[in-house]
């Protein structure tokens, strides 16, 4: 397969500047709660699953509408024992959530070399377990690899819209057969186009959700 590079909406240093500013503290849905590595709990929060993040190290901290609609899909689904693959991984927040929510195991990719060591260190600030969460610097054909021959059974790829087209016909080998995939990063005005382009493919298309201008769509494996 051919290397095909993974941009992002690049909101890293708006993300910093933000949380940095405020010392946000920033609840997601009912459940989730992303918190400036230096920060305490607050007691109003003490109930919420914390991910501790280093907004300054890369790109997604969960302030951007595609994150949160992700994070919102992964909490109102839990994926309780699924293998979770990470394309584009950013900082790593969308991975250590579906950790947070009962995942299995994460496997972690990224063309970008600062966001690799980015999710590998904050990892390590939410102690995650040896092993838990593994990352690489790549894209597809980095991640076949990593999956050793067992397919996820949930795909998470915020990035792109563009880059999600070029990339989808290596979605199936990467994607077990009951498996379901969590598109974002796409504009509302992109989803029918990319829509069609899946279906194409062998994909059933739902949107779940959109912020603002961003969407999210959900794809599974197509009945026979």
């Amino acid at each position: 397969m051919s290397r095909v590079y993974v941009p992002r909406i690049d909101l890293s240093t708006q993300n910093q500047i933000h949380l940095v500013a405020a010392d946000r503290k920033d609840p997601v849905g009912s459940e989730l709660l992303i918190l400036p590595a230096w920060l305490s709990v607050p007691e109003e929060h003490a109930q919420r699953l914390v991910l501790k993040m280093d907004p300054g190290s890369a790109f997604g901290t969960g302030s951007h509408p595609t994150t949160r609609l992700c994070l919102e899909a992964l909490e109102a689904a839990p994926p309780r024992g699924l293998r979770v693959a990470d394309l584009g991984c950013g900082s790593g927040v969308l991975g250590l959530a579906a950790l947070g929510l009962g995942a299995r195991e994460v496997l972690a990719v990224d063309t970008d070399s600062l966001a690799v060591r980015a999710t590998s260190e904050n990892a390590v600030l939410n102690n995650l377990a040896p092993g838990a969460l593994r990352v690489r610097q790549g894209s597809l054909e980095t991640l076949e690899p990593l999956l050793t021959g067992k397919p996820a059974d949930l795909l998470l790829c915020n990035i792109l819209a563009p880059v999600i087209e070029a990339l989808a016909p290596g979605f199936q080998s990467i994607l077990s057969a009951n498996g379901r995939g969590l598109l974002s990063g796409l504009l509302v005005e992109q989803a029918p186009r990319l829509t069609e382009v899946l279906e194409v493919l062998g994909w059933s298309v739902q949107a779940l959700g959109s912020q603002g201008r961003w969407g999210l769509l959900e794809i599974r494996r197509q009945a026979p």
